[in-house]
C-alpha cells in the first residue's frame, strides 16, 4: 500500500518515491516483514516438528511480530502523511490496532525473557 502511494504520490514535483528517505522507510518495513516471516516459518516448523518448543516459539514470534507491526504501521503513516491521519485512508486503523495490542498484550520481550528464563 505505502510502496504504490509513494509511486503515484507527487510533492514538489518529484514522485515521493524517488527521495532516499521514502526508499528507506519502505525497505525498512520490507525487512521488517521478511524478518517476522522467518520467525513465523520457524514456528509453524516447530509446531510440526517439535510441540516441547512450541510456547518459546509462540513466544518468539509474539516478541518480534508485535513491534515490527508496530513499526510498519507508523512508517505508513509517516509516508502517507496528512491522508494517512484521516478517515479517507486505511493506514489510521493499522496504526491504531498495533498501538491497542501492545497496550493490551504488554511489553512482548519481557514475555519473551519470562519464558526462557532469564
Amino acid at each position: 500500500m505505502s510502496v504504490d502511494y509513494a509511486k503515484v504520490r507527487v510533492q514538489f514535483g518529484r514522485l515521493i518515491g524517488s527521495y532516499q528517505a521514502v526508499k528507506h522507510g519502505c525497505v525498512d518495513s520490507y525487512v521488517d516483514w521478511e524478518l517476522t516471516s522467518s520467525v513465523l516459518r520457524y514456528a509453524t516448523w516447530v509446531a510440526d516438528n517439535n510441540l516441547d518448543e512450541l510456547r518459546t516459539a509462540a513466544a518468539l514470534v509474539r516478541s518480534s511480530v508485535s513491534p515490527a507491526y508496530f513499526r510498519v504501521a507508523a512508517r505508513t503513516i509517516q509516508l502517507h502523511g496528512g491522508i494517512g491521519y484521516t478517515w479517507e485512508h486505511d493506514a489510521h486503523f493499522y496504526y491504531k490496532r498495533a498501538k491497542s495490542s501492545e497496550l493490551l498484550f504488554g511489553d512482548p520481550a519481557e514475555q519473551l525473557a519470562e519464558r526462557l528464563g532469564i
